[in-house]
């Protein structure tokens, strides 16, 4: 008579037939040591919560009279200091322009050309805080006469521009409190005009001929209004961000007044020092300069390397802004301390300084703006793991469950491999090490951080939806 079978026949059957062995064995995993205690903070950009952090205008770069006069114009105004600062710089390319260049070698030369973006929400103070550097300088184009070589102008057409250029040859600052409005006018013929007002480019209109067409921009924007200048990589790629966060209001007791009168004085030392586009002031990077600059070089190259996309724009006008900031820095130290002659020549320490407030300062506040409206192709896909990872809670992960479960294939295996680094670095993922094996690879896998999976799943939150720009084509 037959034995009746029972559970334990059934188990042993499962195990002994030769394909479930065979997918056992395939999936078994070696002893692994236990998930890691301590993840540090998780990168909060992949997570969309929230933007990169940015860090203060660095003050200390200034000197004494105009760190002081930035303070004390912030502190009246209820402004951040960062959007006071960048209209001071904005006054200097303004007064200068193409009248001064920082040369850096035989045919390398900049002028003192910028483009500035303030963003912020219309309550952040923009306007307030560059209203005072703006009746100083409204204060110099009065003096100027029937000259009318006003330096400041409104007027966003590229015609009145001309004009203005052409009356005061070294070049003008366009003003706005409504950058977007300025950006949603600008036809794409008259794009190229302004990419050539960078660089203090000759103008063409029609029958007319500008030799030096050098205009500074200093525009504010909300954050949800840049969106038409992060599409064109070649118009952000030269502007500099500022996206401050709020400034506490502080008390109005005890809040001196900027010296004002000072200021005036100074900017119209460098305004009367400043020469024309056929004989420029010219100030000259040392040997010692040359050789903080070539340094500066070298790690921007390494920068470029690893970027893409608008970012790769931004960065690739790094060593011309880089000149520009170090002129504009001597200026204005020039101006309160300098001796009854010219400028002195540009060192190490200005060139260094220059390059700290670009690398600290202007890029992370690009690198924030870049990531929430523009991100690059790495990064959406970093950000569709991260998404997949909190809707589906796993404790550990592998490199194909990435490839092909939550990009569906979009990648290989090596551009799988260097994601989950990049997650890594993040905070977001530990590889898991295994004890060694008699034979084969050990699994490639990861630990997930648990604290992923406790900040809230995507799936009921209004992070839910996949944006647009972070779909992997």
């Amino acid at each position: 008579m037959p034995r009746r079978r029972n559970d334990d026949d059934d188990e042993a059957e499962e195990i002994v037939n030769p394909r479930n062995l065979a997918f056992a064995l395939r999936h078994a995993r070696p002893r692994s040591s236990p998930p890691p205690g301590d993840w540090g903070e998780i990168d909060a950009a992949l997570l969309e919560e929230t933007r990169l952090p940015v860090p203060a205008f660095p003050l200390d770069l200034l000197t004494p009279f105009w760190r002081d006069w930035a303070r004390d114009t912030a502190r009246s105004t209820g402004a951040a200091a960062d959007y006071v600062v960048l209209s001071l710089l904005a006054a200097v390319a303004g007064l200068a322009g193409a009248g001064a260049r920082v040369r850096l070698g035989p045919r390398w030369h900049e002028p003192l050309v910028l483009w500035q973006a303030l963003v912020g929400p219309p309550s952040s103070g923009k306007s307030p805080a560059i209203a005072p550097m703006r009746e100083l300088l409204a204060t110099l184009d009065a003096e100027q006469g029937e000259d009318k070589r006003a330096c400041v102008v409104s007027e966003t057409s590229l015609s009145a521009v001309a004009d203005a250029v052409a009356a005061n040859p070294r070049g003008v600052v366009l003003w706005r409190d409504d950058g977007a409005d300025w950006l949603a006018g600008l036809a794409d013929a008259a794009r190229g005009h302004w990419l050539q007002a960078w660089s203090a480019q000759p103008l063409s209109l029609g029958a007319r001929r500008i030799e030096r067409f050098a205009a500074s921009l200093l525009l504010a924007f909300a954050p949800e209004r840049l969106g038409e200048m992060m599409a064109s990589e070649e118009l952000a790629g030269r502007f500099l961000f500022a996206w401050p966060v709020l400034a506490p209001r502080g008390p109005l007791v005890g809040c001196k007044p900027a010296r004002d009168g000072d200021a005036l004085a100074y900017l119209r030392r460098i305004a009367r020092k400043a020469g024309t586009p056929a004989d420029p002031l010219e100030l000259i990077v040392d040997e010692r300069g040359q050789k903080a600059f070539d340094a500066f070089l070298a790690r921007l190259h390494a920068e470029q390397c690893e970027a893409d996309g608008v970012e790769a724009a931004w960065l690739g006008k790094g060593s011309g802004t880089v000149a520009r900031l170090a002129g504009i820095l001597e200026l204005l130290a020039w101006s309160e301390l300098g001796p009854a002659g010219p400028p002195a020549h540009i060192g190490a320490e200005r060139i260094d300084g220059a390059a700290r407030l670009w690398s600290d300062y202007f890029r992370p506040h690009a690198r924030a703006l870049f990531h929430r409206m523009v991100p690059s192709a790495r990064d959406r896909q970093v950000r569709k793991v991260v998404r997949w990872l909190r809707q589906h809670g796993p404790s550990d992960v592998s490199r194909e469950e990435i490839r092909c479960d939550a990009l569906h294939y979009s990648v290989n295996a090596s551009d799988a491999e260097q994601l989950l680094y990049r997650l890594r670095d993040a905070g977001i993922v530990q590889r898991i090490n295994y004890d060694s094996l008699s034979r084969g690879r050990p699994p490639n896998r990861w630990w997930v951080n648990p604290a992923l999976i406790t900040r809230g799943s995507l799936g009921n939150s209004d992070n839910s939806a996949e944006s647009p720009m972070d779909r992997t084509p």
